[in-house]
């Protein structure tokens, strides 16, 4: 049986799919459709709320883990405060020159799928949003420390499956699982959960 990639060797393999064939969203129109399309009845106010229990924000500080080209990133800073600082990582290069280009206010940086490149505790939340299924199974330990290490607490969207399996489509790999389960285990405690449209939504203070 060949062995499996080194997770470098894993996500620098995949980042030129990313750059070619990812669908994002060219416009956060596009995204509420989408939202709406799996069931949610109002999807602005549903994420928006996910972040009031910790609102106002101390240090004015988010991430956006997995940031595509920085719209929904642009959504929840505009959501705070005036004076909320935004940060995107994400391991597709040419949606993070986009980002760049249509939001200059905020600090984007291509990522190398295993590494959040901020200090300890640098910010109030990280934003994991669709984005955790990505990660190889062997590979979630080392990225739920990063986030735990940057950020006081974290909001993870993802699909509320119940049991690990892996789904291929179009040439993509999900790495599924039962994240109520999988989020509670890797974060400290959790602040708010939803359930929407097939999702689960989950604050967490972390580690």
């Amino acid at each position: 049986m060949a062995s499996l990639p080194s997770a470098a060797a894993y996500y620098t393999q995949i980042k030129s799919k990313w750059a070619s064939d990812y669908p994002s969203s060219e416009d956060i129109e596009s995204i509420w459709g989408f939202y709406n399309e799996c069931g949610y009845d109002d999807p602005q106010s549903t994420l928006k709320s996910m972040l009031d229990p910790i609102t106002p924000l101390k240090k004015k500080r988010i991430l956006d883990y997995g940031c595509d080209k920085g719209l929904m990133l642009d959504f929840f800073c505009k959501a705070l405060d005036a004076d909320t600082k935004g940060y995107g990582v994400d391991i597709n290069d040419e949606a993070i020159k986009t980002a760049k280009r249509r939001f200059p206010r905020f600090s984007f940086q291509v990522g190398d799928g295993l590494t959040i490149p901020y200090d300890d505790k640098y910010f109030d939340v990280v934003l994991v949003m669709a984005t955790m299924k990505h990660v190889r199974y062997e590979d979630r330990d080392a990225i739920y420390a990063e986030i735990n290490r940057v950020a006081d607490h974290a909001l993870v969207i993802e699909a509320d499956e119940k049991e690990q399996n892996v789904q291929e489509m179009m040439g993509w790999k999900f790495y599924n699982s039962n994240f109520a389960e999988e989020f509670d285990k890797n974060f400290d405690a959790c602040v708010k959960v939803v359930r929407e449209g097939g999702d689960i939504l989950g604050l967490y203070k972390c580690k």
